[in-house]
């Protein structure tokens, strides 16, 4: 339900309807279809993916150590939880556990970062572990907020991306300027796009974040290197902080796009920028292979002086996360080696996550490639897919009378008629005189299908309704 006093979301009014018609159903009443079926969530575990199964036995370990006597629980993860213990004051992680999180974890994650960056070193003193994404951001960007100055500080968000971003701008006393991904190259960014926009927004604020999401949420693009380079000296001409959520990395699922982290593009294009650009990049458990309910993840400052961390330690809003949802990220960034116990299985469910989404990508771009007046754009990671349809100026006109965007009008009259939930543009913002939809890439490949098949029917009937 939305906050009292704060209008929904368009995805939330859409959830609520599908709720409303859930209790319908339960209560026998007649409709075109008997279930609910959302296909709109990036959230894998909501989805029927469960998170690994060793970084579950190490938190139940952890919450109740008695199971470390369990013969069916693996070594490996009884030997992590043995050295999380020992850290934990009172061996416990119900007290709060600071220094474990600003000391092991921190290096633990330093460590990890090391390994995923082909060895370009990371200072622990620059990590901070978090609760997730949403409170870090609002926290990094409070740091640069003058509150003082004659016009606000901004924060240009890349539209289509997570309402994340402009929410915790807000939250941290700035304002969003939204900058246009180019969705003719992919949804790549579009270096004239954010000067443009940086231009227009400077007689009203002063821009001093840009946030980059990789790999693209809701569009599903992986940047290429070439493209990050070009953002990077963008910041360093214009003098901005470069905020790069990267929590979808572990979802980059194509061999010929790999996920580069800018941290690493950034160190190998050399000096001056590899030590002047400041650069704050985000991880969350979340969109690995963990879940969101664990509440885990980190950033990393890049060129930014370590004694700025005083203000997260003073506020406390990152660095007091779950001590359980701590440990269960301390063993992600150390998953079982080949000679483990544990490694066949680690191995095959983040393999088969990666498959499933690379199966579903292919098979969402192959049905709607069929579909007149659809048009999706190469997915090569993320957990959606962001297809652009084709609205006729009748179910134009027809929205603008009851007061709704046409990709909501479009998804409200799809979920009446099949049952099916997905995400209106709208919800993540969308190119001017365009509408798409967001799909979600996480569920069962035979659900999948029956909801594209389903999809595309109806978008043909709505268009010979609204021709």
């Amino acid at each position: 339900m939305a906050d009292i006093g704060v209008p929904p979301t368009p995805l939330q009014s859409l959830l609520e309807r599908a709720s409303a018609i859930e209790g319908q159903l339960a209560q026998g009443e007649d409709k075109p279809f008997t279930e609910v079926t959302h296909c709109h969530t990036g959230d894998a575990v909501a989805a029927g993916h469960q998170p690994l199964t060793f970084l579950r036995q190490v938190g139940a370990m952890c919450a109740y150590p008695e199971l470390l006597d369990a013969e069916h629980m693996p070594a490996d993860a009884k030997e992590r939880v043995g050295r999380i213990l020992q850290r934990l004051q009172g061996g416990s992680v119900g007290a709060y556990n600071l220094e474990y999180v600003t000391g092991t974890v921190a290096k633990k994650v330093a460590q990890y970062l090391e390994r995923r960056d082909g060895g370009i070193a990371s200072d622990a003193r620059c990590v901070v572990p978090s609760s997730g994404t949403a409170a870090a951001v609002v926290d990094v960007i409070s740091l640069v907020v003058d509150e003082t100055a004659a016009l606000p500080t901004a924060v240009l968000v890349p539209v289509p991306g997570p309402r994340l971003h402009g929410a915790a701008a807000g939250l941290a006393g700035a304002v969003a300027v939204p900058y246009s991904l180019a969705e003719e190259r992919g949804w790549d960014v579009d270096g004239d796009a954010v000067r443009q926009a940086l231009q227009q927004a400077r007689a009203r604020c002063h821009p001093k974040v840009l946030c980059v999401v990789n790999p693209g949420d809701p569009t599903g693009h992986v940047l290429s290197r070439q493209s990050m380079e070009a953002i990077i000296r963008l910041v360093a001409e214009e003098n901005l902080l470069l905020l790069a959520d990267e929590v979808q990395q572990e979802r980059a699922f194509l061999p010929d796009r790999p996920f580069l982290s800018f941290k690493r593009v950034l160190w190998e294009m050399g000096a001056p920028l590899a030590s002047t650009v400041q650069l704050v990049s985000f991880y969350s458990l979340s969109n690995g292979v963990g879940g969101g309910g664990f509440r885990a993840g980190f950033f990393e400052l890049v060129n930014i002086d370590p004694s700025i961390l005083k203000c997260f330690y003073t506020w406390g809003m990152s660095v007091y996360p779950s001590i359980l949802g701590q440990a269960m990220l301390d063993a992600a960034m150390e998953l079982p080696l080949p000679h483990e116990p544990s490694y066949q299985s680690v191995e095959e469910h983040r393999g088969a996550l990666l498959h499933s989404l690379a199966h579903n990508a292919r098979l969402v771009q192959e049905v709607l490639a069929r579909a007149p007046g659809i048009c999706c754009h190469p997915l090569q990671g993320g957990a959606r897919a962001f297809p652009r349809i084709q609205l006729p100026p009748r179910a134009l006109r027809h929205a603008q009378e009851l007061g709704l965007e046409p990709d909501v009008f479009f998804c409200r009259e799809l979920l009446e008629a099949t049952g099916i939930v997905v995400a209106p543009g709208s919800e993540f913002g969308q190119p001017e005189g365009t509408h798409h939809v967001g799909l979600s890439l996480l569920l069962p490949a035979a659900t999948l299908e029956r909801v594209l098949l389903t999809f595309t029917r109806f978008y043909a009937s709505f268009l010979r309704d609204f021709s």
